[in-house]
């Protein structure tokens, strides 16, 4: 097997946003392997950089990956009306003048991609190219057909409903993988504070995951010796959060981090006793979302407080999740309850790492 791994990718870097920083830890993984790395994205935002330095210290990692991070002369991000679009259009042209460019010398490398656009392009000119799908739309699944006719494209999925969909296309082309925690941050002290973490971000594709309706559930929670934390990258969310629950004066302990690198969201989970898994009950958390917030929580020996979704039951340790009814207050209390006095649950976790998931990926593309 070639070990040269190119990765092209619509996301723009550096972001702490889950997509992101499992790209990262990819890679980062795929080196410690043995393979040269190559990172392609598109300077988007105004906070995008090309310095190699400035995601070393973001993500905090010592590799050596190649960055080569593209000007984006597009109108997503800088025509807000019909962004959706927007976004749709430059990422088309993006991922086509992108994969013309840098597949033309590149006849021996492995490519990977979160793009489908990226995908289909690299897929027509029969590369090696793996893509990892997150989630589905109609456009989605006709450009994975037309993808993977070509000899050498496969695919990853992250749960069972999105492999049942697209098992009908070429089902030997395709490996479920869900995600995956980075070992180097996350691990369970043996020493449990009474701390209860959210960690994450506030919305998904503009709709709230339901974090709000956490206020509501603790109205009539009294009891001064909770201590909540909320660790999110959306610094502006969070901000309006914190507001709302001084609003309320609920008696408990808070503390909210934004912006935290993996180490410091890891030195947290480490130490508190129970994880909440929130989300909406949209199509995607239904039946699309593996959460990278879940496999940090086991590695770091937390019990799992989630909403009562058909992706959560189907999450390794499952059996262990206290789930809980998100219209139901009494629910969510009477959950929190059972977690705050169950003895934390230790598993074995290391098939759930990212260094295991690298491993079960370049086995797949042998």
């Amino acid at each position: 097997m070639n070990k040269n791994i190119t990765y092209i990718t619509y996301q723009t870097f550096p972001g702490r946003t889950a997509n992101s920083v499992q790209t990262i830890s990819s890679l980062k993984y795929f080196h410690r392997e043995g393979f040269k790395c190559t990172l392609i994205y598109p300077l988007r935002n105004k906070e995008s950089s090309k310095n190699i330095n400035d995601l070393k210290n973001f993500y905090n990692f010592s590799e050596d990956i190649a960055i080569k991070a593209t000007i984006h002369p597009l109108p997503f991000k800088k025509i807000l009306v019909f962004e959706k679009y927007w976004y749709i259009l430059s990422h088309i042209l993006w991922a086509y003048f992108t994969v013309k460019k840098y597949s033309k010398n590149n006849e021996e490398s492995l490519f990977f991609t979160r793009s489908e656009w990226v995908f289909y392009f690299l897929s027509k000119r029969r590369k090696k190219v793996v893509y990892e799908c997150h989630q589905l739309s109609s456009m989605k699944k006709n450009l994975i057909r037309s993808s993977l006719k070509y000899p050498n494209s496969r695919l990853i999925t992250l749960t069972s409903f999105l492999t049942e969909e697209l098992s009908s296309v070429a089902s030997t082309k395709i490996l479920e993988l869900g995600s995956s925690y980075d070992s180097d941050f996350f691990y369970s002290e043996k020493h449990k504070e009474k701390n209860i973490v959210y960690a994450g971000s506030f919305f998904r594709f503009g709709q709230t995951r339901g974090i709000e309706t956490l206020i509501n559930n603790l109205k009539n929670e009294n009891n001064e010796n909770l201590k909540f934390t909320f660790i999110s990258p959306d610094a502006e969310s969070l901000e309006l959060f914190k507001e709302k629950i001084k609003s309320e004066k609920l008696n408990m302990k808070f503390e909210y981090f934004s912006n935290l690198n993996p180490r410091e969201v890891g030195a947290i989970l480490n130490k508190a006793k129970v994880g909440l898994l929130i989300n909406n009950d949209s199509k995607h958390a239904e039946l699309y979302s593996s959460p990278l917030k879940y496999f940090e929580y086991l590695a770091s020996g937390l019990n799992v407080v989630a909403t009562d979704l058909k992706t959560h039951r189907n999450l390794p340790f499952n059996e262990n999740i206290i789930f809980y009814d998100s219209a139901d207050t009494g629910s969510f209390e009477r959950s929190l309850l059972i977690a705050l006095n169950q003895e934390t649950n230790l598993y074995d976790v290391s098939a759930y790492s990212t260094q295991s998931r690298v491993k079960k990926i370049i086995n797949f593309c042998n």
